[in-house]
C-alpha cells in the first residue's frame, strides 16, 4: 500500500500555475508578469498589505473567474463574472455583514480569464469542487441517492442500485433520499415481480438452477424455464409499477387472471392473484400530488440570521418521492448566487436531471444553466418560475421544508462556548477544534476488515460526513497498511480534513496515524489524537487520551466535558464500523424467505 505524496500548491508566477481548470476548460491566465500594476505581494515578502481597492484595480474588463485568497494563500472565495472588474467592484458598494467580513480576509486577489460566462460558470464549479473555499456553497460530501436501474440492453434485463446516471440503454427510477425505503421497494419488487439476479451481463446457460430459482426469487432463464415473452411482459410489470401506473397494472392483472382461470391455469390464475392484492394494497397507501405524470425537481431556498439553506422536492410521475436538504452556516452569496452554485454543484457528474426544475425566482444565469443541464442530460432542460396550479402548490410545500430547516438547531453552544476552548487548552492544540474527526479500523475474527469515519461539526453530528471503507488489503492483518488505506481513501474524498483526527487506539495507532499525517502540508494537517483504555497504578481500566511527542496518557476527570465529548465521537466510530460489519455479514448470507 503506498500513501499519495503532497505537494504544497506553488504561488502563481513561478514555473506552475497554482491552479489548473478541470480536462475542456479553457486555458488559464493568470496574472500578467509584464504588467506593473498587476504585482500583487508574494509568500515571504514583508510587504503591506494592499486593500481590496487596490486589488480591484488590477481586474480587466472581460469574462472570468476570481479567487479571493488570504495572507497564506488559502482560497477564501471563489465566484465567476461576465465581466470580473464591475462584478469585483460591485463588492465595494454593499454593506452586508458576512460579506464585509470577508473582504476583511482578503490579502490577494487572482483571476483567470474565459473565452466567454458560460465557460466562467463551468470554471468555476469546478474550482469549487477541487478546493472548496470556506465561503464557497459545500455540498460536504456531494452525495448522490441511490436510484434503480433496470438495464434494456440485456436480454433477460435486471434491477440493480445504482449512485450515477449512464447515458445507456437503461431505464433510471428515482432518486430514493432513503436507502432504506429503496431496499424495501427493491425486495417488495423480487417477491412480486421476480426477475433474475445475477450480475452477468451475458446469461450463461447453467447446469442447475441457483437458490434464488428454489425460494421463488428468480424465474431461472438461464434454464429456459421462462419465455423470453413471459419474462418481457413481467419486465413490463415492473416498470408500470415503478412508473406509478398501478391502476394500468391492476387492470392488466386481473384480465390475465380471469383469462388463466377460463383456460383452468388454475396455479397461474393464483399467482396472478397474490400480484393483484399486493398491487391493490399499494394504491390505497398512494398519495398523488398531481394527476399529470411529471417528472421535475424544486428548488427553494431561505436566508435567515441561522444561515441559509435550500431544498430540492424530488417529483417522479406526479408524487413527491423525496427531499435533499442542504444548510450553509455563512454562504457570502445572496440567494440568487447560492441557488446558482448549488444547481451546478448537485446536477453534475451522473445525477438524474429532469426535463423541467422549477426555480422560485428568475436567474439571470438562466439561459446558461438550462445550456449547461441539458449538455449533461442530452436532452432539454428548462429553469421555470411557477406561476399557478399544481406547480405553484409544490413550490410551497418546497418552501414550507426549507423554512422549517433554516430554523432547526445549529450548532451545539455548549461545545463552541466550553468544551472546543478546554479541548485546545487542555490538549494543547494548535486552534480550537470545530470539527472533529473519529477513525476507527474494526477487524473482527473471520470478518471482512472495515474502516469507519465519523464527522462533528460544532459539537454535532455531520451524518453527511460519515464515510465507511471495506479494507481492499489482502495481506495478514496489518495495522500501518489498512491505516493507510483509509487515510489514502479518506483524502481522496475530503481535500480539507477536520481540525482533530481521533483514533480509536493507543500509542500504537497514535504513531501511525502521525507518520501518515506528517506526508502532507503543514497548512493541512489536523491535531491527532488517540483514545483507548489505560491502567495505571490503582486508576483501573480508565480511559486515556495519548498525545504525539508523549509518552504517558493524559488522564482526565471522569465528567471532564473534554473526555466526555472525545469517548462520543470514539464510540460513534466504533458502531458505525460495527453496523458496516453487520451489513457486510448479512450480505453474505443468501436470505432463504423474507
Amino acid at each position: 500500500m503506498t500513501f499519495p505524496e503532497f505537494k504544497e500548491q506553488k504561488p502563481p508566477g513561478t514555473d506552475e500555475p497554482a491552479l489548473s481548470p478541470a480536462e475542456g476548460s479553457p486555458s488559464p491566465i493568470l496574472r500578467n508578469p509584464e504588467d506593473p500594476k498587476d504585482d500583487l505581494p508574494r509568500p515571504g515578502e514583508k510587504r503591506p498589505t494592499p486593500s481590496f481597492k487596490d486589488l480591484v484595480a488590477n481586474l480587466p474588463h472581460h469574462p472570468g473567474v476570481y479567487l479571493m485568497k488570504d495572507g497564506q494563500e488559502r482560497i477564501l472565495y471563489i465566484g465567476k463574472a461576465k465581466d470580473l472588474k464591475k462584478r469585483v467592484s460591485s463588492y465595494l458598494k454593499g454593506d452586508d455583514l458576512k460579506t464585509t467580513i470577508l473582504l476583511g480576509k482578503v490579502e490577494q486577489l487572482d483571476y483567470i480569464l474565459t473565452a466567454n460566462e458560460k465557460e466562467a460558470l463551468i470554471l468555476e464549479s469546478n474550482l469549487i469542487k477541487k478546493h472548496r473555499p470556506r465561503y464557497n456553497v459545500d455540498l460536504k460530501d456531494d452525495k448522490r441517492y441511490p436510484c434503480l436501474r433496470l438495464g434494456l440492453d440485456e436480454a433477460f434485463p435486471r434491477l440493480q442500485v445504482v449512485r450515477r446516471i449512464q447515458k445507456d440503454r437503461a431505464l433510471y427510477f428515482g432518486p430514493f433520499s432513503s436507502a432504506g425505503k429503496m431496499r424495501a421497494t427493491l425486495a417488495y419488487l423480487k417477491r412480486l415481480f421476480p426477475l433474475r439476479q445475477c450480475r452477468q451481463k451475458e446469461l450463461p446457460r447453467r447446469s442447475r438452477a441457483c437458490l434464488y430459482h428454489q425460494t421463488g426469487r428468480c424465474p431461472a432463464p438461464c434454464q429456459g424455464l421462462i419465455s423470453r415473452e413471459e419474462y418481457n411482459r413481467r419486465v413490463e410489470e415492473v416498470v408500470a409499477f415503478l412508473e406509478g401506473r398501478k391502476r394500468d397494472l391492476v387492470k392488466e392483472l386481473k384480465r390475465r387472471m380471469m383469462e388463466a382461470a377460463e383456460e383452468l391455469r388454475f396455479e397461474e390464475a393464483a399467482v396472478l392473484r397474490d400480484r393483484l392484492q399486493a398491487v391493490s394494497e399499494t394504491l390505497k397507501e398512494q398519495k398523488v400530488v398531481s394527476s399529470r405524470f411529471v417528472d421535475l425537481d424544486v428548488l427553494a431556498v431561505a436566508e435567515g440570521d441561522k444561515g441559509a439553506a435550500v431544498v430540492i422536492l424530488f417529483v417522479r410521475l406526479g408524487s413527491v418521492t423525496g427531499l435533499a436538504k442542504f444548510r450553509f452556516k455563512d454562504p457570502a452569496q445572496g440567494r440568487e448566487e447560492l441557488l446558482v452554485d448549488l444547481i451546478q454543484q448537485y446536477y453534475r457528474g451522473g445525477r438524474y436531471i429532469p426535463r423541467t426544475l422549477l426555480i422560485p425566482f428568475p436567474l439571470e444565469e438562466q439561459p446558461l444553466l438550462e445550456e449547461i443541464l441539458s449538455e449533461m442530460k442530452g436532452g432539454p432542460v428548462r429553469l421555470q418560475v411557477p406561476r399557478k396550479g399544481e406547480g405553484l402548490r409544490w413550490m410551497a410545500m418546497a418552501e414550507e421544508n426549507v423554512l422549517s430547516l433554516l430554523e432547526k438547531k445549529g450548532p451545539d453552544q455548549e461545545y463552541l462556548g466550553k468544551t472546543a476552548p478546554l479541548l485546545k487548552d487542555t490538549l494543547g492544540l494548535s486552534k480550537t477544534p470545530l470539527t472533529v474527526g473519529g477513525l476507527d479500523i474494526s477487524n473482527l475474527a473471520g470478518g471482512q476488515a472495515v474502516g469507519s469515519f465519523v464527522l462533528f461539526r460544532e459539537g454535532r453530528e455531520d451524518k453527511n460526513g460519515y464515510r465507511r471503507f471495506k479494507i481492499r488489503t489482502r495481506s495478514q492483518p496489518d495495522d500501518y497498511a489498512m491505516m493507510a488505506e483509509v487515510m489514502e481513501r479518506l483524502l481522496s474524498r475530503y481535500p480539507q480534513l477536520p481540525d482533530v483526527l481521533l483514533v480509536d487506539g493507543g500509542k500504537g495507532q497514535l504513531n501511525i496515524l502521525k507518520h501518515l499525517v506528517e506526508r502532507l502540508p503543514p497548512q493541512g494537517r489536523p491535531d491527532i489524537l488517540a483514545l483507548a483504555k489505560h491502567t495505571f497504578l490503582n486508576q483501573g481500566g480508565r480511559d486515556g487520551i495519548y498525545l504525539p511527542n508523549r509518552k504517558n496518557p493524559v488522564l482526565l476527570p471522569q465528567d471532564s466535558p473534554v473526555l466526555l465529548f472525545l469517548q462520543r465521537v470514539r464510540d460513534e466510530a466504533h458502531r458505525f464500523a460495527l453496523s458496516y460489519h453487520h451489513l457486510l455479514r448479512k450480505k453474505e448470507i443468501t436470505p432463504l424467505s423474507k
